[in-house]
Order: structure tokens, then sequence, then C-alpha cells
């Protein structure tokens, strides 16, 4: 779907992007990282908005050159994280522009039009002026005109920006929806952990600029599948906690919880080893599926 060698992207001297390397396959891919790692910079120059200072890639099969930006757009839906709405105009009216604007004609694109809005849950309120719309109307409206030229990808930059508790599902439902009834992939760039979790198949992890960590997300989780949390009766002795190196490797020790990375992924290794050494072992947690460990483990280094 995606592939890009040694990217580097600048504005100006900044360096925005660098030494990128990616290979993302079809699906929903969730692009996580703290604000200012570079997320909408790598959807813009993707889209060909941007010119790689260096590097190349291919989207699509399309080259990222100025002679195939153009084609490639119209392959593409995007999402902006920020409305550029008409406030006096209905959403039907601007979809069905967009529409046009994608290179479809006027009969085509109103036709999708309806069809769009009525995917995105908007049908009943169409031919209101978008001036009168809830935040969360805005960014369906948003996701309609991304997808009103039936796009093979779609990028959302923040979709659930502004959004309540009730809102956030429902537009993470509309995602899981593009690529399971449109049969579109997803690049879904977003701060928030829990959405990326909730719907993403493949993950990657900016940070600065660079590419963290990227993956499966079922293959990231089984980084951590030996990771433990333990907690003993009595605090170990320094001659006994030197000794965990036997079965793993401490990571942190916070007030007698022993954060350790074991050589196997058996959870009764643990035990074994605290009766061999004669001290009582009262508590082994898991940490093998929490997203967030991937996350401050992926931005830290630690994460292989």
């Amino acid at each position: 779907m995606i592939s890009f060698q040694d990217l580097e992207v600048r504005y100006g001297p900044t360096v925005a992007l660098s030494g990128l390397d990616l290979a993302l396959k079809d699906g929903i891919v969730g692009l996580l990282g703290p604000n200012g790692s570079g997320k909408s910079t790598l959807l813009k120059t993707l889209l060909g908005l941007l010119k790689p200072y260096r590097g190349t890639g291919t989207v699509l099969g399309t080259p990222l050159d100025d002679a195939a930006s153009f084609r490639l757009r119209s392959s593409i839906g995007y999402m902006p994280e920020y409305d550029a709405l008409i406030e006096d105009v209905s959403a039907y009216e601007q979809v069905a522009f967009w529409g046009e604007l994608s290179g479809l004609n006027r009969e085509q694109a109103r036709d999708r039009s309806h069809e769009v809005l009525y995917f995105a849950g908007l049908d009943e309120s169409r031919y209101r002026n978008v001036s009168g719309y809830s935040t969360g109307m805005r960014q369906r409206v948003k996701l309609a005109q991304a997808l009103v030229h039936s796009p093979k990808l779609v990028f959302l930059d923040e979709p659930t920006n502004g959004l309540d508790p009730l809102g956030r599902r429902k537009m993470l439902e509309l995602v899981i929806k593009v690529r399971d009834e449109l049969g579109a992939s997803v690049i879904l760039a977003s701060h928030l952990l829990e959405d990326v979790e909730r719907v993403s198949d493949q993950l990657v992890v900016l940070d600065k600029g660079e590419v963290k960590a990227h993956g499966f997300m079922a293959d990231l989780r089984q980084v951590l599948s030996r990771r433990f949390e333990l907690r003993f009766l009595e605090p170990l002795t320094q001659a006994q906690e030197a000794k965990l190196a036997e079965i793993g490797t401490l990571l942190e020790n916070l007030n007698g919880l022993y954060d350790i990375e074991l050589k196997e992924t058996d959870a009764g290794v643990p035990f074994k080893w605290a009766e061999s050494v004669g001290v009582v072992l009262v508590q082994v947690t898991p940490r093998h599926d929490r997203l967030d460990e991937i996350l401050i483990r992926a931005l830290r280094g630690s994460l292989g």
C-alpha cells in the first residue's frame, strides 16, 4: 500500500521527517505520536503536498514525485485535522462540490454526496447549512468529503478531535466501516492511544520525525509478552535482586514492585525462582496487553 526509503522532509533548514524506512500493508494503520512528532507532515508528503528533500517512496504503487502527485490524489481521500467548511452552504452541496473537484461529473457527484452522507449518518440533516452543525456532525461532513470519490486509501488526521466520548465511539465505528464495507485502507493519525488501539491493524509510532516502532498490533504486543510486574512479601535484598538476572532483565524497581522482562513467557517461572531463593512471591501481573507500554518503550528506544 505504502512504502518509502530514507525519506527526509524539511521546512527550510528544519528537518521534520528524518530517515524514514517503512512498508505498510492494506487495512487500518494507526499513526501514533505526540503533538509535533511529524504525523501531519507525513500525511501531506504522501499526498504530494510536500516534496521530500531526500529519499524515495510509493503510495498505491505511484512514486512520490511532482508528475504523479495529481494522479495519485484521485485515489486518495483526505480528512484534515481542521475544517474549512463553508458555513452558509448545506452539507449535501459541499460534498457534491468536492466530488466534482475530485473528478466526478455533476450527476455522479450529487449521487455520491447522498450516499456518503447517509454512510456518515447525516442523511436527515444533509440539506441544512453546516453553520448549525455540532462538532461531531462537522467531523462527519469532513469524512464524507474524503469518501465522495470512492478512494482506495483514506488519510484521517485526528478524526476524533474535539468529540465527546459518544462522538468518538461513533467516529471510530465509521473508520472500521470504511475498511470493512467500503474496502478502503485507512491511515489514522492520532495522539490518542485508545483510538488507535480500538481500530488499528498496524501501528506506526513517530517521535521527532523518526519512526520509533512499527508493525502489526499483535506482533508489537508480543514484544511485551514476557513483561511482568512482581511483588514479594518482603523487599528483596541487593543480593536477591541481583539473582533476578537468572530469569530475566530487571527494568525497574518502584517501591518493591519489580518490573521484569522474563527470558520465557511462562508466568510460573518467577514462582519457581522465588522458592529456590527462599522468598515469598505474592503477585505476578502481566504487562503485555497495554498499548501505552508499547508507546512508552518505543519513545524511550527500548522496544525491540
